[in-house]
């Protein structure tokens, strides 16, 4: 049950969403590759190098392949997703990816290609153009987050259509491959973002809702889990848990 005892918020190590893992459809969701900053309120949007490796390799171990969002609801198999398009993510986390034939989409903020986010406190680099290219060269995917990641829900229709519509459009235009999928920025949507994500035709779109999914899912409403691992999981590395 999420929430429960059994069941941590968010995934660090498979061991506790393994009989889940084997019954639905897993999203995983990451943002930063690296050691979260002092200053950094959101400690739950970094994980290092070495976690990613270990997460990837627990769920190899385990007889999970690594599936693409086209084909969300194939069994036994685990989606592996960024948001935001951080440059960190190509520089430390493609050759694990790699290590592991992962296959990973990336959720990119179009207005942000090749300059800093704008949006949390610490400034990080966004992919450039040539990153982008080489993460599609070696065969992993892209997704629209939207121009300047904007909370949808707070826009007025015009504004919030242009967003969706246009972020797609610079994307396969800049890139020249397909952008069906959609990230809605901060898991924010409604039924009218919803509505309008649809009509732009896009094939998916996913949330910041934790689950899993299945055949019933929503596929504008696709349920993900945010990696990472807690201070408490850190200090405790070594001491049985309930997360054991």
């Amino acid at each position: 049950m999420f929430g429960s005892k059994l069941m941590p918020d968010h995934y660090f190590r498979l061991r506790p969403f393994l009989r889940l893992f084997e019954t639905e459809s897993p999203i995983l969701l990451y943002h930063k590759i690296g050691r979260a900053p002092l200053i950094a309120q959101r400690k739950g949007l970094f994980v290092t190098r070495s976690l990613l490796s270990r997460q990837l390799a627990d769920l190899t171990r385990a007889g999970f392949r690594f599936g693409k969002l086209a084909e969300a609801y194939a069994g036994r198999q685990v989606i592996i997703t960024f948001d935001d398009g951080y440059a960190s993510c190509f520089e430390h986390g493609m050759t694990v990816l790699e290590d592991f034939g992962c296959k990973a989409i990336q959720f990119l903020v179009s207005g942000r290609i090749g300059k800093t986010n704008d949006w949390d406190e610490t400034g990080e680099a966004i992919m450039d153009r040539s990153q982008v290219r080489d993460w599609l060269a070696n065969g992993h995917s892209i997704g629209s987050h939207t121009i300047t990641h904007a909370d949808l829900t707070r826009l007025p229709e015009r504004d919030a259509r242009e967003e969706i519509m246009a972020s797609r459009r610079w994307l396969e235009d800049t890139f020249g491959v397909a952008v069906n999928h959609f990230s809605y920025p901060l898991g924010a949507c409604d039924e009218r973002v919803v509505r309008i994500v649809r009509e732009s035709g896009y094939v998916t779109a996913a949330t910041t809702e934790f689950g899993v999914n299945d055949k019933d899912t929503n596929p504008f409403r696709l349920r993900r889990i945010l990696a990472y691992r807690s201070y408490r999981e850190l200090f405790s590395s070594f001491i049985p848990s309930r997360f054991e």
